[in-house]
């Protein structure tokens, strides 16, 4: 009798393990199809973006007249790379590549920038001309400075760059993910870089996206967190190309869709301070085994002084770590927390691209932390969260995405790369969000659509998408992904660069014209100290604020320097940094122009 009881509870337990796979199964059946269907009904990439959504939203796509000037300045300065060469043979590796990253390299003052790579179709012979880029900036034009500074990756299958001083030496090394073994370039200073990614401990070989660096122990060694995805296996079970006779269109294989592979754990690498490191992931608790990661920032978003953790997931809920190591004052080995269900930060949709920002003076509820924008897949829009701190000092985060008019504009298109940034000057954080789609056209299936960049201006109160008239290259679509600002022609205005899937890059220089001041700020110190600091700079009764290496786009890296927006005002009056480990420098009555703040000596 007993036993009969065990296996009748036994079986209603499998019914419920049953009906919940079948319902999850639907549902994602569901939302597939919702896409599809959207991109089989109607011709999305020629529809007006303000067009089919809600009546408070129809005159929000655009404002005029707009300041924005922008133009492609890419071939005639030199920025020439055709990215992924040969046909597309419809596979995740090569419609999710590849981004860029600018950093100075060479120390002279001016941003370098670096474009990745990968060597044509995955199961071809790699073309030679498939390889990872570094431009010098030479002022007027940019030089292919690639082999001569050892930084080609000849032998990789590139995704994303980042830029870092590890070993402290006083030049910045880069780091290169890959669809396979990652590498580590260490600069030499000379001009050149050796490969020492195996000897440090951080040749990864699972397919790796972003990356995040940040002194999350506060021990004085720069420490990495690399993101990966998942693991791609689709060995004797190529796509083919199979017409469904009832519909006229080509099937898709399951080679482009992520639910089909499991997922990768991240790697968090401690810095010994040797030039190695050690991986302490599972360790430290920010292993995230069951999402399959993009895109993470270490930035202190509850205020205590320690860095904390942001994990974007593709198909798989995004993960806010917070790092306890104020609980402790960073006694033992110091480890993070998950707080995302509670903090409203779990998004379960397909995130990408990831920038950090203070966007509360727009809703009147500044506090001082920062928000967070995630760019998302078609149909599910792109997200704005905005920070709070409750009344008894819990962190919980609010979706402004709509009231802000960042949603709806997004939900045909698939954003990557994004970008926080005062292209005007004027004392607002403007916005700019790489897009292009991951559907295939539908009489072509070696062919993705293309999709307009987004250029959202802000207006003080709301966002309004201002690309169609900020120039001709921004009325043109692409396939883009990565995107990466800098002011590279140190004229004082931010630029912006774009890697695009399959084509050319575009570097978009800032040819707007305004009477408005700008303030660039760059921070001098070790690169522990650096990444993570907060900048603060206050004009009379408005503050605007700045975390070092935080925002982090996709697959990339915005050149570290913090420029802001003076408006009409020729000065600032007063700059303060608070340091990754804490201590805080101010500066008063600042000049329009260029400041580099030093690091206080003991």
């Amino acid at each position: 009798m007993n036993k009969h009881k065990k296996e009748q509870k036994f079986s209603k337990r499998q019914r419920k393990i049953g009906l919940a796979v079948f319902y999850t199964l639907l549902g994602t059946a569901a939302l597939v199809a919702i896409a599809l269907l959207l991109a089989e009904i109607r011709e999305t990439d020629l529809a007006d973006a303000s067009g089919d959504v809600t009546a408070s939203f129809v005159d929000a796509g655009s404002e005029h007249p707009t300041p924005f000037r922008f133009r492609n300045v890419a071939e005639e300065m030199g920025v020439i790379l055709r990215h992924g060469p040969g046909p597309r043979t419809r596979v995740l590796p090569e419609d999710t590549g590849s981004g860029l990253a600018w950093g100075d390299y060479d120390g002279d003052g001016d941003w370098d920038l670096y474009i990745v790579n990968f060597p044509g179709p995955l199961r071809q012979e790699p073309d030679s001309t498939g390889y990872n880029r570094l431009f010098r900036n030479d002022g007027d034009h940019f030089t292919d400075v690639t082999h001569e500074a050892g930084v080609a990756d000849l032998d990789g299958f590139g995704m994303g760059a980042s830029f870092a001083d590890y070993d402290d030496d006083g030049d910045v090394d880069l780091y290169v993910t890959n669809f396979g073994k990652n590498r580590l370039f260490r600069n030499r200073g000379d001009g050149t870089f050796e490969e020492v990614a195996a000897q440090a401990g951080v040749a990864d070989s699972l397919w790796s996206c972003g990356v995040a660096w940040g002194d999350y122990d506060r021990d004085g060694h720069l420490d990495l967190y690399v993101t990966n995805y998942v693991h791609y296996d689709d060995s004797g079970m190529e796509p083919g190309l199979q017409m469904d006779a009832a519909t006229g269109t080509f099937s898709i294989p399951f080679t482009l869709n992520p639910n089909s592979f499991d997922p990768q754990p991240n790697r968090l690498y401690r810095n010994r301070g040797d030039g190695t490191f050690e991986e302490v992931a599972v360790m430290s608790g920010v292993s995230n085994p069951r999402g399959r990661s993009f895109a993470a920032t270490f930035t202190d978003f509850d205020g205590d002084g320690w860095l904390d953790l942001y994990v974007n997931n593709d198909v798989s809920t995004n993960k806010l770590f917070r790092n306890r190591g104020a609980d402790f004052q960073g006694e033992g080995v110091v480890v993070f927390q998950d707080i995302s269900t509670a903090t409203g930060t779990a998004d379960p949709r397909g995130s990408m691209g990831l920038s950090v920002a203070e966007i509360g003076t727009m809703t009147g509820e500044a506090d001082g932390l920062p928000d967070l924008f995630i760019t998302h897949w078609v149909a599910q829009e792109n997200a704005l969260y905005q920070s709070f701190l409750t009344a008894d000092g819990r962190l919980e985060y609010r979706d402004k995405t709509r009231h802000l008019r960042l949603g709806e504009i997004s939900i045909e298109m698939v954003g990557w790369g994004s970008a926080f940034a005062d292209f005007d000057l004027d004392g607002n954080i403007d916005l700019a969000v790489a897009n292009g789609s991951t559907l295939e056209l539908r009489d072509d299936p070696g062919r993705l659509k293309a999709e307009p960049v987004f250029l959202f201006r802000n207006s003080g109160r709301i966002f309004y998408n201002t690309a169609a008239t900020a120039g001709e290259a921004l009325r043109k679509k692409y396939w883009a992904r990565g995107l990466a600002v800098a002011d590279f022609d140190a004229d004082g205005d931010v630029d912006i660069a774009i890697a695009v899937n399959r084509g050319q890059p575009l570097l978009l220089r800032n040819d707007t014209e305004t009477g408005n001041h700008a303030l660039t700020v760059l921070l001098a110190g070790s690169s522990a100290v650096c990444f993570g600091a907060k900048i603060e700079v206050r004009v009379k009764d408005k503050v605007q604020l700045f975390w070092y290496g935080s925002d982090v786009t996709f697959l990339g890296m915005h050149a570290p320097e913090a420029v802001f927006g003076l408006g009409a005002n020729t000065s600032a009056d007063e700059i303060k940094v608070t340091w990754a480990d804490g201590k805080t420098t101010s500066i008063q009555d600042v000049p329009a122009g260029r400041l580099v703040v030093r690091y206080p000596a003991e």
